[in-house]
């Protein structure tokens, strides 16, 4: 199977046929790991030698997390702690010892008694929430009423299990959710941005799940919904002496830390505010610093503040063979974590090896399909359409493969139906909003653009392309101050972009800002712009201004790039460099521009030759340069016959030198 180059300082890996890394060797086992990024990891000791490791222990507890998590049916977060069980050495998955003690799960928890529950109405409540009857489960769980409306739920049954009571908070939770969604999809257009829905039994589960905090009634789970209530109602007038979500989540992490879900929303909270991130490092660090999963935290809050390479640090020291070398979720992030630093190869090697070993599996799915488009690969990107709509065809993933399939055949009235399909079935799938933006932008339809780049705002406020995407809108529009606006936002989130400096350069110019847009061009120089967008339009600019050295550099620089981009083992210029490199260049509007300017620039110093090297490689371009190039040849070509009478009547020894304009 064909391996996939990795990051300089790390070995070539791919996928093996169990879900490891072949090939994966230098990384630090556990003991070994390096501190967390800032700001987290300076609550951490930077002697992280002493941080325990107990691969069988790590397996126990999986097990029995995995087991609780389903119990209480929270699935996302027993799928992801299965996942690491899976992910861990086949000699330790293979292992059957059954541990009854473990320093991070509660003793009570592990004699499993929420197995010897007797009461009936919880193990029928139980059973309903397995079948998706979350009201009906609620109800089971609360005082008889003796009204006829559902439209309130009563008050929970007295002398509930801690099991029971969780059980009916988080069904009604989710009874709510429901509603909620139901009323969202009622609504059209404009009503679903201007009139949200809202969950009807917050404020009901905001007094109840108080009463139980202040009575010290709730365990890591009720914790939990708890939290999760108080992030959901944190728009809503709070009652007195109200915790916090992140204080409540912290607390439930603190007993239980297994609950991938619980760190989700923990996230969450962290991205509102600055603050937030400061507490929870100062809170969690003494307890859970030396768990896994408060590294995986990490990487995933670092993530989605758009730090990237920092997160992809994280989670490769996790990749190690002895550690959850195959783990399907490490390798999924991995590959995504290279899309977002445009290592697309890379991240397409990974993601693709993923997809062979587990076609069942839809997980991110959407971001190898948007290498695939990228990369104009229509062949395998119709093969992972038609794999993925056998496999689920009303998937949010599904759909935008699909959306994406028809984008690239040019059909943006469907590719358009299935992303609208995508946000139909998971409203807050981000990827879907954008993607559905940019076949309005291409379509020309403005305002439909704008409206879903906003919408994916509003789920994903730090989603860089929904910035670029409004900017390219208001740019089009000819607003370049609401261009200017979304593309500095762009630019804070991902400021080692060189596309975004590039637009914002863009708009300074069309706003003549000479002096900001040479500064935001050379940003994009600094970030490494192999596509030569900056490099030309910085030469403009500088053209324009009359620096001509400096234009001259860029024009050069440019063309580099651009020889580079289509023969990468072309030679840099310089003496015989330069013609291999002219030679081997593909000319467009911007090369033919700036060759036009070198043999000018060239030519005033009197270096005909090269001038005439520059001109000869335009003769084949049918833009207007090609004649210009041509009346340029013809004076070169006099003035270097009259230089030639000129040297047979000074030279006193010597042969003439060669000339390109020799007959």
């Amino acid at each position: 199977m064909k391996k996939s180059p990795m990051a300089s300082n790390r070995p070539n890996i791919a996928v093996t046929p169990q879900g490891g890394i072949a090939g994966a060797h230098g990384v630090s086992p556990y003991s070994r790991l390096s501190p967390l990024p800032p700001p987290l990891h300076s609550h951490l000791s930077d002697d992280t030698s002493s941080l325990p490791w107990n691969a069988a222990q790590v397996r126990a507890d999986l097990h029995i997390a995995a087991q609780l998590l389903s119990d209480h049916n929270l699935k996302i977060a027993a799928k992801f702690a299965i996942e690491q069980w899976m992910g861990l050495p086949a000699e330790i998955v293979s292992d059957a010892t059954i541990t009854t003690s473990s320093p991070w799960i509660p003793s009570d928890y592990i004699v499993g008694k929420y197995q010897k529950e007797t009461c009936p109405a919880v193990l029928y409540a139980k059973t309903l929430m397995d079948l998706g009857e979350y009201a009906h489960a609620a109800a089971t769980l609360s005082q008889p009423s003796h009204s006829k409306t559902v439209e309130t739920m009563p008050a929970p049954l007295a002398d509930l299990s801690v099991y029971g009571f969780y059980l009916r908070a988080y069904a009604l939770y989710m009874a709510g959710e429901r509603r909620k969604e139901e009323e969202y999809m009622e609504l059209k257009g404009e009503g679903q941005q201007h009139n949200p829905s809202f969950n009807p039994y917050i404020k009901q589960l905001l007094h109840e799940l108080f009463d139980a905090y202040e009575e010290d009634k709730l365990d890591a789970f009720g914790l939990y919904v708890y939290g999760m209530v108080l992030l959901a109602g944190r728009a809503l007038p709070q009652l007195p002496n109200a915790p916090s979500a992140q204080a409540v989540l912290m607390k439930s992490i603190q007993i239980f830390p297994y609950n991938w879900s619980a760190w989700l929303d923990l996230t969450a909270c962290a991205l509102e505010d600055g603050h937030i991130e400061q507490e929870i490092g100062d809170y969690l660090q003494p307890l859970v610093s030396d768990h896994f999963m408060y590294h995986f935290f990490c990487a995933h809050l670092q993530a989605e503040r758009q730090a990237h390479e920092v997160a992809l640090n994280i989670y490769e020291q996790w990749m190690d063979q002895s550690l959850f070398g195959a783990s399907l979720f490490l390798l999924t992030q991995y590959g995504v974590m290279q899309y977002h630093m445009r290592q697309f190869s890379i991240a397409k090697s990974m993601l693709g090896d993923l997809h062979d070993h587990h076609p069942y599996r839809l997980d991110s799915m959407e971001i190898l399909s948007n290498i695939l488009y990228v990369q104009q690969d229509s062949v395998s990107l119709s093969q992972l359409a038609h794999t993925a709509v056998k496999v689920d065809k009303y998937r949010a993933e599904t759909c935008c493969i699909v959306g994406n399939y028809y984008s690239m055949k040019q059909q943006r009235a469907k590719a358009i139906q299935y992303f609208q399909r995508a946000v139909k079935i998971d409203r807050n799938f981000t990827s879907a909003w954008t993607l559905m933006g940019h076949e309005y932008v291409e379509w020309k339809r403005t305002a439909n653009a704008t409206e879903a780049y906003r919408r994916a705002l509003q789920v994903s406020p730090n989603d860089y392309r929904a910035y670029y995407g409004l900017g390219q809108v208001y740019e089009c529009l000819n607003m370049s101050l609401y261009a200017l606006h979304y593309y500095k936002r762009a630019t804070q989130l991902r400021p080692f972009d060189a596309r975004m400096w590039c637009a914002l350069g863009t708009t300074f110019d069309h706003m003549a800002r000479p002096n900001d847009a040479i500064r935001a061009f050379e940003r994009a120089i600094q970030q490494d712009d192999t596509e030569g967008v900056a490099t030309q339009k910085l030469a403009a600019l500088y053209k324009k201004i009359g620096e001509v050295e400096k234009a001259a550099q860029c024009y050069l620089r440019h063309l580099e790039l651009r020889h580079q981009a289509t023969n990468p083992h072309g030679t840099a210029s310089g003496g015989a460099g330069l013609d291999s490199m002219l030679y081997g260049l593909a000319v467009e509007a911007p090369e033919a521009e700036a060759l036009l300017y070198l043999a000018h620039y060239h030519k005033e110093h009197k270096e005909f030759d090269t001038a005439a090297l520059f001109c000869s490689r335009l003769l084949e371009y049918a833009g207007p340069e090609k004649e210009q190039a041509k009346a340029m040849l013809r004076e070169l070509r006099q003035r270097s016959a009259v230089s030639h009478v000129h040297a047979r009547h000074t030279r006193s020894k010597g042969p003439p030198p060669p000339s390109l304009f020799s007959p």
